[in-house]
């Protein structure tokens, strides 16, 4: 229980990250902290504006690319129940109940993440739905259970500070004014029309690799990982017109 007052006692500290990999170091701290390995933040809208869900984690990265490959999101019951309520949720075992979340768990659990508490919310004025768990290695037990209830109420806690810290960083982010050339933003917004890297090459008679480069350089300007994600933030941020989507 000292362990657990310590890490609410710090909880505001979350608040003064400005970027998300010191969002993930301080989380990381946190849930050592009480005792738990791993943890997982997955952000995705209520509107289904963007292209995917976003995760934040530290767990194993050979487990989460098998899982996104095999596409086990949609059989997961922890994912399942934080879309669907906003009450914190204990999960081992016992909640991965037919074939093929029982074979979810077992693969989850050979890489030693087989027990631990999930909650979810929404901002007030914001349009993002975040999940949040924290696992470790843990055999499904009374004990284990007795446990993990009594983490329940800090793992709630640091969901909600761990949320507000996500919606700040991005809306800096948003507020930073990104500098692109004019070949960038041609690119990009060939990009938003669905053009290929390619058929955008013919449009402004140039090479394949150039409008890769130019493409790359939008993704770092933007701070995300993909194409798709760069016209959609490019979107939020009125960079290009709405309609520049095809």
């Amino acid at each position: 229980m000292p362990a657990q007052k310590h890490v609410i006692r710090v909880l505001p500290d979350l608040l003064s990250t400005t970027t998300t990999e010191q969002l993930k170091q301080r989380c990381q701290q946190l849930v050592s902290n009480i005792g738990m390995d791993f943890f997982l933040i997955g952000i995705e809208s209520v509107n289904g504006d963007t292209p995917a869900p976003r995760v934040e984690t530290n767990y194993p990265a050979v487990w989460m690319e098998r899982y996104a490959r095999l596409e086990w999101v949609k059989r997961d019951p922890v994912v399942r129940h934080c879309r669907q309520s906003a009450v914190p949720l204990i999960w081992h075992r016992g909640r991965f109940e037919d074939e093929a979340a029982q074979h979810l768990f077992e693969e989850a659990s050979a890489y030693g993440v087989s027990a631990g508490v999930a909650a979810s919310l929404r901002g007030v004025g914001r349009n993002q739905q975040m999940m949040m768990t924290v696992a470790c290695d843990a055999r499904a037990d009374a004990r284990t259970d007795q446990w993990l209830q009594t983490l329940t109420p800090t793992v709630h806690l640091l969901c909600s500070y761990a949320y507000e810290a996500v919606c700040r960083i991005e809306e800096a982010s948003q507020a930073t004014a990104v500098n692109l050339t004019q070949r960038e933003h041609e690119c990009l917004r060939w990009a938003a029309a669905g053009k290929t890297s390619w058929e955008t090459s013919r449009i402004l008679r140039c090479s394949e690799s150039t409008v890769n480069f130019h493409i790359r350089n939008i993704i770092n300007k933007l701070k995300v990982s993909n194409r798709s994600q760069a016209v959609a933030r490019a979107l939020a941020q009125g960079l290009i017109p709405p309609d520049s989507i095809s």
